[in-house]
C-alpha cells in the first residue's frame, strides 16, 4: 500500500522567465531556475524552470489512499485554473507525483475528485512508486 508521496508543479520554458509565469498563474512558487545557471550535475540550464513542491507527506488515519501530497499540490494550484494554457509554444506544465510503497506492489486509488480536480487543472500528471523490495522486512 502507498504510505507517502511528493508532487511538484513544474512549468519549463525556453523564453518566458519565471516570474511571469508566477503572474499569469497567480501562484508562488518554491523555487524557481534561470536559463544559464548551473543544475545539480554542473550543467548549464537551456530553460528556465518554475516549481512548486509539496515535501514529503505521510498517511493520516483518515486518508490511507496515499495521495495526499498530489491532493495538497492540486488544491494549492486551484487559483491557477484556466491559466495553464501559458505560451504553448514556449512552455511547459506538467505535475511529477512519486509515492513510497511498503510492499512490491505499488496499486494507488486516485479519487474522483482528486481526478477531476487535476482535470479542471488540465495539467498531465507523471507518476512513479517506488517499491519496497522485502529485504527490509526482516524476513
Amino acid at each position: 500500500m502507498i504510505q507517502s508521496g511528493r508532487a511538484s508543479l513544474t512549468v519549463v520554458s525556453r523564453e518566458t522567465e519565471p516570474t511571469l509565469i508566477s503572474e499569469i498563474l497567480g501562484l508562488e512558487p518554491t523555487s524557481m531556475k534561470l536559463r544559464g545557471s548551473a543544475s545539480r550535475s554542473g550543467r548549464l540550464l537551456d530553460h528556465n524552470v518554475w516549481t512548486m513542491d509539496i515535501d514529503h507527506s505521510r498517511n493520516t488515519e483518515d486518508d490511507q489512499t496515499g495521495t495526499r501530497a498530489l491532493r495538497e499540490l492540486v488544491a494549492a494550484a486551484r487559483p491557477g485554473v484556466g491559466q495553464f494554457q501559458l505560451p504553448s509554444t514556449d512552455c511547459s506544465a506538467r505535475i511529477w507525483w512519486s509515492a513510497d510503497s511498503d510492499s512490491t506492489q505499488g496499486g494507488f486509488v486516485l479519487p474522483v475528485e482528486l481526478a477531476a480536480g487535476i482535470a479542471e487543472l488540465g495539467v498531465d500528471v507523471y507518476a512513479t512508486v517506488y517499491l519496497d523490495d522485502g529485504s527490509n522486512s526482516g524476513e
